[in-house]
């Protein structure tokens, strides 16, 4: 595990630019020789000390508890819970739990027709495309209309 941790480390870390590429390069001559790999853990809590405020950070959980679709497309409320998910671990640890809390936030025509996959356990990825398609047929059948 510490080898894929710290090849995406060093993937990651090598597609930074500007400003993050120099810190990331003066961090690195400051680490002593012989230093172990660093884990993606350590990595992503250095980007985030460096780069989001800790009072930012605080709002990122507040901001996924109150996420709802609303007028967003799927595509959007997606990209969005997907980047507050990332800052709400601690209410999310599991898989069923993502997928529940997903589902709560889709707009109420869509959410009533997920009952089934919420039951079902199916697999986040998954219920992620099921919500697409059901927007799909209700666009649809907004456009026949």
């Amino acid at each position: 595990m510490r080898i894929f941790e710290s090849h995406g480390v060093d993937f990651t870390a090598f597609q930074l630019e500007g400003r993050a590429h120099r810190w990331w390069q003066s961090y690195l001559l400051g680490r002593p020789a012989g230093s172990p790999p660093m884990t993606w853990d350590q990595f992503t809590w250095l980007l985030l000390d460096m780069y989001i405020p800790p009072s930012q950070r605080e709002e990122f959980p507040c901001q996924f508890e109150q996420l709802e679709q609303g007028q967003m497309s799927m595509t959007d409320y997606e990209a969005r819970f997907s980047e507050l998910s990332r800052h709400a671990l601690m209410i999310l640890p599991t898989d069923v739990e993502r997928v529940q809390r997903f589902v709560a936030g889709l707009h109420p025509s869509i959410r009533a027709s997920m009952a089934r996959e919420v039951e079902m356990g199916t697999d986040y990825q998954l219920v992620v495309e099921i919500a697409r398609r059901i927007e799909g047929y209700h666009q649809r059948g907004r456009e026949q209309m």
